[in-house]
């Protein structure tokens, strides 16, 4: 066992000293290899070779200086300084040969030159001065053609006007709401205007606005009661519309100086008819037949009056009828049979 043991021991020994060899420390292992130094390094030197080799392609590449040439007479002077000369036996001195001058620097002659001294301005010869002549009379001054603007303060009835005029030649050209912006501008300045309010009520009559046209019309009669012309205007838009109370009302009151008193006489009467005031509208037929002297005006005042129950009136009314020559047959017929049946009353 001993033996054994011993054995034992020994290859122990060895094995640790064979692990001892073998070991490297830590301390002394080998390190890594940086590559990334090595290119760095290989890097800087190409750029040194590169930038060497340039520069010395650049010292090639640059001129050299030639060195001044002397004269070659100064040459010949200085190989052989006292020669005699063949001709005159006289000695050539290298001092008496002249040198040549010296380059001018092309910066030099790319120096401006110098700006010339301003010349003495010569002074003023002075001369006799004339004595003064009679100064001329001045002309009168001719009138010079000018633009001269003024400013005309127009009158509300100019404006109105203008207004009107310019209103109806738009209606002319087609152009309807100008007309009608125009109108109702000179209806601001001048409310009273008969033809601006007149034609502004039609304008909007035609264009369907008939409650616009009337209460236009209702309030000019207001401003102007009995005005003839808005009278007859409204009158006829009431009639046409089928309101004959109203129509009638306005023409309750006819001026007779008025120069549409006929045409408002019909208007009345024929709206009387038709509300069966027939002694009212009987009287305003002998009005239209006494003015204008027809037997037609006649035979519709005898109408209304026989319509009345006023046969005395009516057979009046009937012969005077027949006195006139613008009855028709047939018109004539019937106002002989009237008569025959009104005989017997």
């Amino acid at each position: 066992m001993s033996v054994i043991n011993r054995m034992l021991r020994d290859l122990d020994q060895r094995k640790q000293q064979q692990q001892h060899q073998t070991y490297t420390p830590a301390a002394v292992a080998p390190r890594a290899f940086h590559w990334g130094w090595l290119v760095t390094g290989l890097l800087l030197i190409i750029m040194l070779i590169v930038i060497g080799l340039r520069f010395w392609w650049q010292r090639d590449l640059a001129p050299i200086p030639q060195a001044e040439q002397a004269p070659v007479a100064n040459v010949a002077a200085i190989a052989e300084p006292l020669q005699p000369n063949q001709n005159t036996g006289a000695i050539v001195d290298i001092t008496t040969i002249p040198q040549p001058e010296p380059e001018v620097l092309t910066e030099r002659e790319s120096e401006p030159a110098p700006e010339a001294a301003p010349q003495a301005k010569p002074e003023p010869i002075s001369e006799p001065v004339p004595e003064p002549e009679p100064e001329p009379e001045p002309e009168p001054e001719k009138p010079t053609s000018s633009l001269t603007v003024e400013r005309v303060q127009l009158t509300p009835e100019q404006l109105t006007e203008r207004n009107l005029e310019k209103a109806r030649e738009a209606f002319q050209k087609g152009e309807q709401l100008r007309g009608q912006e125009l109108l109702e501008q000179a209806l601001i300045v001048m409310p009273e205007h008969v033809e601006v309010r007149s034609e502004l009520a039609a304008y909007w009559y035609g264009k369907g606005l008939t409650s616009r046209a009337t209460t236009l019309l209702q309030q000019g009669l207001e401003l102007r009661p009995q005005q003839p012309e808005w009278q007859l205007l409204l009158a006829r838009i009431y009639d046409r519309i089928g309101r004959i109370e109203e129509a009638y009302k306005i023409l309750t009151v006819i001026s007779e100086q008025a120069p549409q008193q006929a045409e408002l006489l019909k208007l009345r009467a024929a709206a009387a008819s038709q509300l069966g005031y027939f002694n009212e509208a009987a009287a305003d037929y002998t009005a239209l037949a006494v003015q204008f002297a027809q037997g037609r005006w006649w035979l519709a005042a005898a109408v209304a009056y026989d319509d009345a129950d006023n046969f005395d009136a009516a057979v009046r009314s009937y012969q005077q009828a027949l006195e006139y020559s613008d009855l028709g047959q047939d018109a004539r017929r019937y106002v002989e049979q009237r008569l025959t049946e009104l005989e017997g009353f």
